[in-house]
């Protein structure tokens, strides 16, 4: 799991971002966005939001409570078996508007018969 620090510089240097740039967005100084980075302070709360807004990932991701941004999917990863999340996306494009719905109300069903085991 990365640390706070590491995933808020990464998240800059992938967007090709300058602290200042980061900072300016933040309405701090460059300095305060430094130390946030190299650690030496901890990265408030209403930061944690700005940035994820600002990399439009989820503040979950930003804190390491989540591998992966918010709405990044291996699309190729096995689902369920051997078929892959992209198979099932591609069938669920095959239905027609009545199957969607229909598909729908069943994954609704069984969303409660899960939350419902899980009380």
């Amino acid at each position: 799991m990365a640390n706070v620090h590491d995933r808020i510089k990464d998240l800059r240097e992938d967007k090709h971002l300058k602290q200042r740039q980061v900072a300016d967005y933040l309405g701090i100084s460059q300095q305060a966005y430094s130390y946030y980075e190299l650690d030496k302070r901890e990265l408030p709360s209403r930061h944690v939001v700005g940035l994820a807004r600002l990399y439009e990932v989820s503040t979950d991701f930003i804190l390491g409570m989540e591998e992966s941004p918010a709405g990044s999917y291996d699309l190729n990863a096995k689902f369920v078996q051997d078929v892959s999340l992209e198979e099932v996306l591609i069938n669920l494009g095959h239905l027609n508007k009545d199957g969607r719905q229909e598909l729908i109300k069943y994954l609704t069903y069984l969303n409660s018969l899960q939350s419902d085991a899980e009380k």
